[in-house]
């Protein structure tokens, strides 16, 4: 048997300090793997487990496989909510975690900017990866809960749309070419807070995530649903615990 890994796991336990450049014998996590820890969590190097009642997280300690960070509510609703682009499309870290603090089981987040170099042959860029902790933590709890949704929070700028309601719109919601009732009950639910709510490609033929990594992973029909967020809505989003409030409700 190779003693290495475990050597190495427990020499990391021991120091607190980041894992070794040595990392040949680490894999990316696969989703059976992922599947396995929502029902006993424990740590999966390079990421390191911490944890506090109620809360359990598996934080990354570099780079390697696009790093991320993974937030796991065992007693919340059943729903995903990603940040792919937290220091780019910026306050969606604040909106995700405050939805994720009274709403949903599990919270991914980037912890490197898209645009970084990457350590392998794949994007750092969360939404293009087709492999690391994101991906497979969506597939493992879209197998866990099929009938459920994962929510990913994007921003976009107004300014650089091209069409005249792209440009006005504050919120514009995907499930790709296809969408199911879902939808239109988020529609109907966010235009409480902006009757500038859209749907693509219906009503807006203009959306950042076209070619996200999620239509590719197999979920089940309609469990992704990509939510872009204006600059003006995610200030009042941050600013407004009434308008969060109302916006975290929508997210069922």
């Amino acid at each position: 048997m190779n003693f290495k890994p475990y050597l190495l796991l427990l020499l990391m336990l021991h120091t607190g300090k980041g894992f070794a450049s040595d990392t040949a014998e680490l894999h990316s996590p696969s989703w059976q793997q992922v599947y396995n820890w929502f029902a006993k969590p424990i740590a999966l190097p390079p990421w390191q487990l911490r944890s506090q009642p109620g809360l359990i997280m598996l934080q990354a300690s570099s780079a390697q496989f696009g790093g991320g960070n993974l937030y796991y509510r065992p007693k919340g609703s059943a729903c995903m909510l990603s940040v792919p682009h937290q220091f780019h499309d910026q306050l969606t870290d604040k909106i995700g975690k405050a939805v994720f603090a009274t709403r949903c089981q599990v919270l991914v987040i980037n912890t490197e900017h898209r645009k970084a170099p990457s350590p392998d042959l794949y994007s750092m860029d969360y939404s293009h990866r087709p492999s690391g902790l994101h991906a497979a933590a969506a597939q493992a709890f879209a197998r866990r809960y099929p009938t459920s949704h994962l929510y990913q929070l994007h921003g976009f700028s107004q300014s650089k749309r091209r069409t005249p309601q792209a440009r006005q719109a504050d919120f514009i919601i995907s499930q790709g070419r296809q969408s199911t009732d879902a939808l239109s009950q988020l529609q109907m639910c966010l235009s409480k807070l902006s009757e500038h709510t859209y749907q693509y490609p219906q009503q807006v033929s203009e959306l950042g995530g076209t070619r996200n990594v999620m239509h590719r992973l197999g979920l089940p029909a309609g469990y992704f649903i990509h939510i872009e967020i204006s600059r003006p809505m995610r200030e009042r989003l941050v600013a407004q615990p009434d308008i969060m409030e109302q916006f975290t409700l929508c997210l069922i």
